[in-house]
């Protein structure tokens, strides 16, 4: 058996080639929060293509660009009034739209890059007794936009109130404390990885699962829209990383990263494609082998690859045969440890 065959998670048997495409195996995991300490191979990942420009760039570049345009004046924000709150939820709304949507049209509908990179053979199906309109992605669109768009906006509207009426503990200003400031930017996705990692555990266990994590798992075979698709319950937990900073000093504009990175990485982060390509050439990374071993498999990789929170927990899976069957153990003996306590 080859690494590039997977394993049923309930048989725990050869299921077969699965992908079209995957990067090498074993997956390797970021050389940051690791030991022994790996300095120049680290700050060779934070300047990298894949976390400098395919994270921090664009989406703080999209945070500026709201912040300085599509942001009604702070002082607006003083009372709860529909005017501002609306215009908030257009922009969310907007960018969602823009890149989800951009995003399945150049991959799935016109197939500018065919199947380049492409990782589930499946497409996105377009008729299913369990979706909405039996469409996975008039589905996934719902959800997306009317639960997942309208907390997004709930939670940028509440720091946005408290920062206009002077609630939280400090404004940080970018000319004051311009270390901290850009330090700030940099710490989001981590802490983010960390959060989504025991999110994400709790939303698999089996009450919260068949409650609303379920709607999200609905989609083995993902594409843009996926991402976001979730029941309220999830989105509420999923968006919560951005309560962090009601105790760490920031400016709005990290507030706006931080949703940001998180809602429309999601759409990214679920698109089916390792990157998006022009001329065969990835211009953008999007989405992670490591996230698409979960879907596949349910009860591994609950994190991302920014923390390596399932390797520290004992739910990694690096693709290969031998990881998973040492997974597999591990979750054997800790059933046997629990029937004998």
């Amino acid at each position: 058996m080859t690494d590039a065959e997977t394993v049923d998670s309930t048989r725990r048997a050869p299921r077969g080639i699965f992908w079209l495409w995957h990067p090498p195996l074993p997956l390797k995991g970021v050389p940051v929060f690791i030991w022994p300490p790996q300095p120049l191979e680290a700050l060779r990942f934070l300047l990298s293509r894949g976390f400098l420009w395919g994270m921090l760039v664009p989406f703080g570049a999209l945070a500026v660009v709201s912040w300085v345009y599509l942001q009604p004046a702070l002082e607006r924000c003083a009372e709860f009034r529909l005017d501002w709150i609306s215009q908030v939820y257009l922009r969310n709304l907007g960018l969602m739209v823009l890149v989800a949507g951009g995003l399945h049209l150049y991959l799935y509908t016109f197939k500018r890059q065919g199947s380049d990179g492409k990782m589930n053979p499946r497409e996105p199906t377009a008729s299913g007794r369990t979706f909405f309109a039996g469409n996975q992605v008039w589905d996934n669109m719902f959800w997306s936009c009317a639960s997942g768009v309208t907390l997004w906006t709930a939670y940028e509207v509440g720091f946005l109130w408290a920062y206009a009426n002077g609630l939280l503990p400090v404004y940080l200003d970018w000319t004051q404390h311009p270390v901290w400031f850009g330090l700030t930017f940099l710490a989001i996705p981590f802490w983010s990885s960390v959060h989504f990692y025991f999110v994400h555990r709790l939303l698999h266990w089996k009450p919260l699962y068949k409650l609303a994590h379920a709607v999200h798992h609905r989609n083995e075979s993902t594409g843009p829209w996926s991402g976001f698709s979730m029941h309220p319950i999830e989105h509420l937990v999923f968006l919560s990383s951005v309560l962090i900073h009601l105790v760490v000093a920031s400016h709005p504009i990290h507030i706006l990263f931080h949703n940001q990175f998180n809602a429309l990485q999601s759409a990214t982060g679920h698109a089916g494609f390792d990157s998006l390509r022009v001329k065969g050439k990835p211009v953008m990374w999007l989405t992670p082998f490591h996230h698409q071993l979960h879907h596949r498999h349910f009860n591994c990789n609950y994190g991302n690859e920014l923390m390596p929170c399932d390797r520290w927990f004992g739910t990694d899976y690096d693709g290969t045969h031998q990881s998973w069957a040492a997974l597999v153990k591990r979750r054997l003996a800790r059933r046997a440890g629990s029937r004998r306590s």
